[in-house]
């Protein structure tokens, strides 16, 4: 079993987050830290929160696929300034991001 990763730099976490994104077939601008995901286009509820998790499904995917398992998201979905954005938040990540 390999050896859980304590700590994430920024840059991976973008990567890591893009090709989530792209998996999930996101197309919005992506939104990196302190709120990690896209804005969407979507204005049923019930869909964006099947959409965040989605996102954060594949995270754990990508990040295992890199090399970094046990990561962990919960999906959120946040409403900002006018814009819906679909993914997690960082702080509520399990392990800290440099």
């Amino acid at each position: 079993m390999a050896t859980r990763a304590k700590t994430i730099s920024a840059a991976t976490l973008a990567k890591l987050t893009q090709a989530a994104v792209r998996t999930v077939g996101g197309k919005g601008t992506i939104i990196k830290g302190p709120i990690w995901g896209f804005i969407l286009n979507e204005l049923n509820a019930a869909k964006q929160l099947e959409i965040a998790k989605s996102v954060t499904q594949e995270l754990t995917a990508e990040a295992k696929l890199a090399g970094i398992p046990g990561l962990k998201a919960q999906p959120s979905v946040i409403l900002k300034q006018g814009k819906i954005i679909a993914g997690y938040i960082e702080r509520e990540l399990n392990i800290i991001v440099r």
